[in-house]
């Protein structure tokens, strides 16, 4: 038997590989006989796929005869991911090869590209193992998507892994040293097809790691070798590792080499992967069937950097085909493409340099994958800035190569372009230099674009062009490169031009000065220096009547902004200033100015402006590079900004500011006035030796009370110390150095500030003015002028003196009322506002108190100790002992509490609470613990006190017994959320158990357990109002999908057994549960045993959510009567809330069983707020209604006071 299976197998074998070898080597035409050879292409398509049915049917029968399955075919892959059309990676070219494999996938290659085949081939897979594919997740036919059923049965037949013979282990691999390039066989693309006009055909691949150092690659040198010809190829390339082609293709030699000069560079530490490709030749007819290969032979490196690794490098041998018709494409000169050469001058923006248009044929689909555009004109790269390829409208960022001369753009997975659609690539940029140098933006080669067939796989070579002459005409050429020959573009002369300049403003300006500013002028130069021979300024003067003409303006210069003079002195004429010798303006903008000297016919208030008609009144402009005239720009007037004749002058004033206030006896640096020297009306900066100023004291102050006085420019001294021995009307200050400049144009604002004495008198006061019969003599800067002095006199405002500041405590508005867990550590008790006056105070103690001894003990806090914060920073403490219900703080740090004069600083009192346990130290919940501020305790003996920072004097504050809100001690507590109804659920209509609200409870701290819970439903409104509910039910969940009833509790986690409710007026009777409750309390008791409602029994059990632990509850109803035909109707539930904390407590027992504050669930259910009801099981293991542990919903996190937000329930109609 084995001996005919054997020979089956040999047969198929044979019969396959004869096939195979007559298919792929003689193409179709070798295997079918000549009377039946196609006719059509479609005819030939029609064998094609006969041919290969028979092969996979004989390979079907191979594989059986094998066993079948990965192991046999030598092929193993793991799917792991899902598949669908237009993917493009490694994963989808193993599922082809399975596909194969399966005899599900027609065509000769695995091309990566999930497309219209592969989706066949799919559909094929899935109906092959229907059973185990499609019929598992409810599908009958096939949907050409590989998902988890799909993969589960690819990995069955392949996912295995073949067995492996142990390996030697090897040597490490040693790192590459500095200025070595390592070059390796890279991961080989699979034998395929090579197909005519394809472009790229991936054939070998390297890698090349550089060491410690950039190594550049001079050339590879590539050897056609297999059973092949030349002639088959069209050039050889090398692609990148993005995809981008690198330099130019070339053509195979004499010697079945090409050598790719293209130099690039490897960078140290990495390594790049290099792909040789081959372009097809147009036709392949005399090709077919030949089974060449590309190998790497020989890499030439430059520079002393040396090669390690082994040469040659093969890749796949590829058997080409002549008959297989890919896509393609058309080519056309694009819409936006400038039509002709022209003149572009400097400065020209976002000009479209050349546009080409592609028409994708109707084979298949097309991807753009990348274009490169060959800048073949003289200018450099640094001519142009903002480069950008234009692909439809979307702009790429242009990537230059080393050389400057190629302009690329890679569009990563592609640009997709339909059959039959187009698109449009445009190169577009700035000109910013190279007056006389040239721009052209050609396609050199048809293989600088690149199109990939979405169906195919292969990438397409845009045919030749049909223009056989001519140069820079915008056409595609048929045998010579450029390819595409873009229109040129020649950059013009530079261009100059002249705007008036924002840097030189109106000023003020003196007269008989050199050097005072006529008016300023940008000039900007592109694309060349240019030169000019004469420039003349006009000088428009307005003498007011005083005679001043522009001949009265002399020694005119036309100065750069580095300060250079370019050109003169000259003197005014008539209305005009001629400059006749020649200024070079340099490339770039920068700012000149004119300036000269002022005649004495000027008078005050005289106003000049200058101003220039470049294209007229700048002459003999020359490009320094071109040599060619250039006009310069605007041919309007551009006129400076006018200058005003002002003398030297200032006014000198008492500034409002500071207002008259109080200041501590003690202080330093005290703000006694603010004097304001205005030098705005002025022509020339005003320069002070000195300033005499006024000094009185209006209540009886003593004058050597204050010393140290000072002059201040914002916080630099500018004036000596003085120290006033008497009032005067004009206590002079010498100013520092060679004394105070007030630059004209501007005012300048001097402070005052003195020390006070500590033995100042109460209630005496000073003042600082100025007295106009003081004799100031401030000078012109420039001029060396007296300058003219307007004075207004003031005795400025008196600041009185108190002995020390104040400062008050209130209670800040945080933090309000909270429940705490017992044993939390660092809970804010209260927040204090300290408020100072006149002075800085240091807070050196502070009293506390605690407020409602019925309800709180200094045991409520852990060690009976507050701490006192600043911040983040803690700066005391406070103890009030174990009986006693007063706290005098430690001695705060002098400067750790610091309240700002007329400001304010928040103190947080912060405590640790106490645990509770059968063993205390507390053993109840409910205590209510309020810390305030003792108001009564002042003083160094015990009390509250502050010394001021200017005084040294103990303060006592001011104030009343803070009002603290508090916090509620509980050993857990529940915490609320609502949870929004789903759609569906907001629609009220007619059912039984339907859903009303939603909401979860998590337990913190501890186990918490629920009496009672109160919800709302209100009466249905409407155009039609006829809907009702009753059977109220309240369910419980472990689980927030609301799936896992809780069962602790019921079967059905129902925790009002019977569906019982009542509303508050019934007492403790229960209603029926038909009977409606609308727009009153629903009162629901945690029940597990009730069978009959309305009996008058009342619920005698708790519902227990454990510690750390979440509950989600749906309130629900059966509903009735809604109107399903007419108008629609809407109902609001929501659940209730406790407004209060209950004052009905403690029936029985208080300080034996339970805590003041808190009472049994019954007693609880009868205050006035119990809407909740709910135990924090302080010190129980096991709960009762009974217990005095009870409380209600009062400030619980998440339930309002009034109710937690209502959901609305709306019919359809």
């Amino acid at each position: 038997m084995s001996s005919l299976r054997g020979t089956a197998k040999a047969k198929i074998a044979s019969t396959v590989l004869s096939v195979t070898t007559a298919l792929w080597l003689g193409g179709v035409g070798y295997f079918i006989p000549a009377a039946a050879q196609a006719q059509t292409v479609a005819d030939l398509q029609a064998q094609i796929q006969a041919l290969l049915a028979q092969i996979s049917t004989l390979q079907s029968q191979l594989s059986g005869l094998q066993g079948g399955g990965g192991s046999q075919s030598g092929f193993f892959h793991v799917f792991n991911t899902n598949l669908s059309m237009d993917m493009n990676n490694s994963e989808v070219s193993a599922l082809q090869q399975a596909l194969d494999l399966e005899g599900c996938f027609n065509f000769a290659s695995y091309t990566g590209y999930f497309g219209p085949i592969t989706r066949d081939g799919v559909n094929c897979f899935q109906n092959k193992y229907a059973s185990e594919v499609l019929t598992p997740v409810g599908l009958s036919a096939p949907t050409g998507f590989v998902g988890p059923s799909t993969r589960a049965k690819l990995n069955a037949l392949y996912g295995t892994t073949a067995p492996t013979t142990p390996t030697t282990p090897t040597t490490p691999t040693t790192p590459v040293s500095a200025g070595t390039l390592l070059v390796a066989a890279g991961t080989q693309p699979a034998d395929s097809l090579a197909v005519k006009n394809a472009q790229g055909v991936p054939f070998t691949v390297i890698t090349l790691s550089a060491g410690a150092s950039d190594v550049i690659v001079d050339s590879i040198t590539v050897e056609r070798q297999g059973l092949g010809a030349d002639s088959a190829f069209s050039g050889i390339v090398l692609i990148d590792q993005d995809g981008t082609r690198i330099g130019l293709s070339k053509t195979l030699n004499s010697l079945h080499q090409a050598t790719l000069t293209e130099d690039f560079t490897v960078k140290a530490g990495t390594t790049r992967t290099i792909t040789i490709a081959g372009d097809m030749a147009a036709s392949l007819a005399s090709n077919v069937g030949e089974t060449p290969l590309l190998t790497v032979t020989a890499i030439a490196l430059k520079g002393t950097a040396t090669l390690s690794g082994s040469l040659p490098i093969k890749g796949a041998i590829h058997t080409l085909n002549n008959s297989l018709t890919i896509g393609s494409v058309t080519n056309a000169i694009g819409p936006l493409d400038p039509g002709a050469s022209v003149n572009k001058k400097v400065g020209e923006t976002g000009y479209t340099f050349t546009s080409v248009k592609f028409t994708a044929g109707s084979a298949e689909d097309l991807l753009l994958k990348n274009i490169r555009f060959n800048q073949s004109g003289s200018a450099a790269s640094g001519d142009l800035a903002n480069v950008k390829i234009v692909i439809n409208g979307t702009e790429y960022d242009a990537v230059v190569s080393e050389d400057g001369k190629y302009y690329s753009a890679n569009f990563g997975a592609g640009i997709e372009v339909p059959k039959g659609f187009s698109v449009e690539a445009s190169i577009k940029g700035d000109i910013v230099d190279g007056s006389g140098r040239t721009i052209d933006f050609d396609v050199f080669r048809r293989t600088d674009v690149t199109f990939y067939g979405k169906t195919f796989g292969y990438n397409i070579t845009p045919p030749a062009g049909t223009d056989t002459a001519g140069t820079d005409d915008g056409a595609f050429h048929q045998t010579t490169n450029p390819w595409f020959d873009a229109y040129q573009v020649t950059i013009d002369t530079g261009t100059i031009t002249v705007e008036s300049s924002t840097a030189i403003p109106a000023q003020n300006v003196a007269e008989n000065v050199n050097g005072q500013v006529i008016g300023g002028f940008n000039v900007e130069v592109k694309g060349e220096p240019i030169s000019v021979a004469q420039i003349v300024f006009n000088l428009g003067v307005d003498d007011n009547g005083n005679g001043a003409t522009a001949a009265d303006l002399t020694s005119i210069s036309l100065v750069r902004e580095d300060g250079v003079v370019v050109a003169g002195p000259a003197d005014g004429s008539g209305t005009t200033v001629t400059f006749s010798e020649t200024v070079i303006f340099p490339i770039g903008k920068q700012t000149y100015t004119l300036k000269g000297k002022y005649g004495t016919d000027f008078a005050n208030n005289d106003t000049v402006t200058a101003s220039t008609t470049p294209s007229s009144d700048w002459s003999t402009v020359t490009g320094q590079t071109t040599g060619v005239s250039i006009t310069p720009s605007p041919s309007s007037a551009i006129t400076g900004n006018q200058m005003t004749l002002k003398a030297a002058a200032v006014t000198i004033s008492v500034s409002s500011v500071p207002i008259a206030q109080t200041v501590v006896a003690g202080t330093s640096g005290f703000l006694f006035a603010n004097y304001e020297l205005d030098a705005t009306n002025s022509g020339d900066d005003i320069r002070f030796a000195s300033l005499p100023l006024e000094y009185n004291t209006p209540t009886g102050g003593t004058a050597t009370d204050l010393t140290n006085c000072k002059l201040y420019d914002g916080s630099t001294e500018v004036s000596n110390s003085v120290d006033p021995s008497a009032v005067a009307s004009s206590t002079a200050f010498t100013f520092l150095g060679t004394g105070l400049t007030v630059p004209k144009g501007t005012v300048k604002t001097l402070s005052l500030k003195c020390n006070v004495s500590s033995g100042a008198t109460a209630n005496t006061g000073f003042q600082w003015g100025y007295n106009t019969a003081s004799t100031p003599t401030p000078t012109g800067v420039t001029s060396g002028q007296a300058a003219t002095v307007s004075e207004n006199g003031s005795v400025g405002q008196a600041m009185t003196v108190q002995a020390n500041g104040s400062y008050t405590v209130v209670n800040d508005s945080t933090p309000g009322y909270s429940i705490v867990q017992a044993g939390t550590t660092g809970v804010t008790l209260a927040k204090l506002k300290f408020s100072g006056s006149f002075e800085d105070i240091d807070v050196r103690r502070v009293n506390f108190e605690l407020t409602g001894a019925a309800s709180n003990t200094p045991i409520d806090l852990a060690g009976q100790q507050i701490t006192l914060w600043d911040g983040s920073t803690q700066i005391g403490t406070a103890s009030f002992g174990a009986a006693g219900d007063y706290a005098t703080s430690s001695l705060i740090a002098s400067g750790a509490f610091r309240i700002p004069k007329d400001g304010s600083k928040t103190l947080t009192v912060k405590g640790d609470i106490s645990g509770i346990s059968v063993s205390g130290p507390l053993v109840s919940s409910g205590d209510f613990l309020k810390v305030q501020w003792d108001a009564q305790a002042l003083g160094l003996n015990g009390g509250n006190y502050g010394v001021g920072v200017g005084s040294a004097q103990t303060i006592s504050p001011t104030g009343s017994d803070t009002s603290i809100t508090g916090v509620r001690i509980m050993k857990a507590y529940p915490s609320f959320a609502k949870i929004d109804l789903t759609s569906s659920e907001k629609t009220f209509k007619t059912g039984s158990d339907r859903t009303f609200y939603k909401f979860k409870v998590t337990a913190v701290g501890g186990d918490v357990e629920f009496y009672k819970f109160t919800f709302q439903i209100s009466s249905s409104s409407g155009s039609i109002a006829n809907g009702t509910s009753s059977a109220y039910a309240l369910y419980a969940f472990t689980d927030s999908s609301f799936s896992t009833p809780d069962s602790t509790f019921s079967s059905t986690g129902l925790l009002n057994a019977g569906k019982c409710a009542w509303p508050s007026s019934q007492g403790s009777a229960y209603n029926a549960n038909t009977t409606g409750l609308h727009g009153t309390d629903i009162n629901i008791f945690m029940d597990s045993g009730q069978t009959t409602c309305g009996d008058g029994n009342a619920a005698t059990t708790t519902y227990k959510v454990p510690s750390g632990e979440t509950r989600w509850f749906r309130f629900a109803a059966d509903v009735t009567g809604v109107e399903t035909v007419t108008g629609t109707e809407s109902v609001e539930a929501k659940l209730m809330g406790d407004a209060a904390f209950p004052t009905i407590v403690c029936i029985t027992g208080c300080g034996t069983t339970g805590s003041p504050e808190m009472g049994d669930a019954v007693t609880i259910n009868t205050d006035s707020n119990n809407d909740l009801v709910w135990t924090p099981r302080s010190t129980t293991t096991t709960s009762a209604i009974t217990d005095e542990d009870f409380t209600n919903g009062y400030e619980v996190p998440g339930l309002p006071g009034t109710n937690m937000a209502h959901e609305t329930l709306t019919s359809e109609n």
